[in-house]
């Protein structure tokens, strides 16, 4: 039986669920503040219940991956001493702890219906995103659309939604509108023309597919490639916006592969960035660079006539890829960050889905696997929106996780 700040927070974590992802796209930023909301209400649950932690091994693992972030930008903010920028991608992950130790003590004393108000919550916040997309595409003929947010954010988020929304309606009795809901987000990726995030949509489709290779017919396979490559192939040719993205992708890659790295804005600029960013990582491997003294090399590396002019002036050094910013300005700290703030979840909740057939870690390591590839082209764990709400999923698919190995303990201890 909860007592009445347990009622509380049962129903606050319930309708931040629902809150979080249908403001997400819909709103400037007024899902960080039920984030805020929420870390607050952790906090006080911990301090209220006068919380002592009796912490798993399972448990310390994912304290440490959300932990670690913040940690390991501690030596090189103390190096550079200007600033604190550092500790922007960790500290919105090391804010997800207390919302994962509060949910987990709160499943101790009962189950809340979580998933029926997150998959309300991604409904809403799928067709709510399509609905500004369409707006700023045709209606303010946007040449990309970004809603709130730069078009390669949106673009991000908008596909981590239609994936959640893919996932959680293998046997969701919403199964149809989870569906519709993901295809008209990924409406709202196309729109963006963010080719990071269209990029990882036929990836995240195999993993979706693999991972549920016993669930699935292979027929349904079979029509879902026909339909994606038949969209793809009619978008190129009735869609003048989507044939000049490509055709300047082609144009870059051409020019690229030629040696004329400088005639590719974008592509070209980010190679070079990465490269800076590895040249960075030789000359500090064990902490990093600071950003003014990424600055400089970055401009030493102009003077040898190694990258263009254009490249040597990103502010900070910006490496414009989550790897080789952490390993630019970490240094090997920075490599155990990728491993604690991205691949380690992966393996933990593809683990747990393996052994045990979990929903919520199926759809966990869907979207961990999504972060993982966004983050090959840009720094998201810094953005501001995009880290809370990261962390915040972190904390919610952890602590089903961590309720799903605690009840199977329970049954085995019951059985044997």
């Amino acid at each position: 039986m909860l007592n009445t700040y347990q009622s509380f927070y049962a129903k606050a974590v319930c309708w931040s669920c629902l809150l979080i992802p249908s403001l997400l796209l819909t709103t400037p930023n007024f899902s960080v503040l039920v984030i805020g909301f929420m870390i607050l209400a952790s906090i006080g649950y911990l301090v209220r219940h006068d919380y002592k932690a009796q912490l798993k091994r399972f448990d310390k693992i994912v304290i440490f991956c959300l932990a670690w972030y913040f940690i390991g930008a501690i030596p090189i903010t103390i190096l550079d001493g200007e600033t604190g920028r550092y500790f922007q991608g960790g500290a919105r992950l090391l804010a997800a702890i207390p919302i994962y130790l509060a949910l987990s003590d709160l499943y101790k004393h009962g189950m809340i219906p979580l998933r029926k108000y997150l998959e309300i919550g991604i409904i809403l916040g799928s067709i709510g995103a399509f609905i500004l997309a369409l707006y700023q595409f045709f209606f303010l003929n946007m040449d990309r659309v970004d809603g709130f947010l730069y078009s390669i954010n949106f673009g991000y988020l908008a596909c981590s939604l239609a994936f959640l929304s893919l996932s959680l309606s293998i046997t969701s009795p919403n199964k149809m509108l989870l569906v519709i809901s993901s295809c008209l987000g990924l409406v709202s990726v196309v729109l963006t023309f963010t080719r990071g995030a269209i990029f990882a949509v036929p990836l995240l489709l195999v993993l979706f597919f693999v991972l549920n290779a016993n669930r699935i017919k292979a027929k349904w396979v079979i029509v879902c490639f026909v339909a994606v490559v038949s969209i793809c192939v009619l978008s190129y040719q009735n869609s003048s916006s989507i044939k000049n993205r490509i055709d300047f992708t082609i144009y870059e890659f051409s020019s690229i592969a030629n040696g004329n790295i400088n005639n590719a804005v974008s592509s070209g600029d980010r190679l070079q960035y990465w490269l800076c960013a590895i040249e960075a990582f030789k000359q500090s491997p064990t902490f990093g660079l600071s950003f003014r003294e990424r600055q400089q090399l970055n401009h030493q590396l102009f003077l040898e006539n190694k990258i263009g002019e254009r490249a040597s002036k990103v502010q900070r050094g910006h490496a414009h890829s989550q790897y080789f910013e952490l390993i630019a300005s970490n240094g090997a700290l920075g490599i155990i960050t990728i491993m604690t703030s991205l691949f380690i979840p992966l393996i933990l909740m593809i683990r747990h889905y393996r052994e045990t057939s979990s929903d919520w870690a199926f759809s966990g390591s869907v979207f961990v696997s999504g972060f993982i590839i966004f983050g090959l082209t840009e720094v998201l764990l810094t953005a501001n929106l995009i880290g809370f709400f990261y962390g915040f999923m972190l904390s919610i698919f952890f602590a089903q996780i961590s309720f799903e190995r605690h009840a199977a303990n329970i049954e085995g201890t019951r059985v044997s």
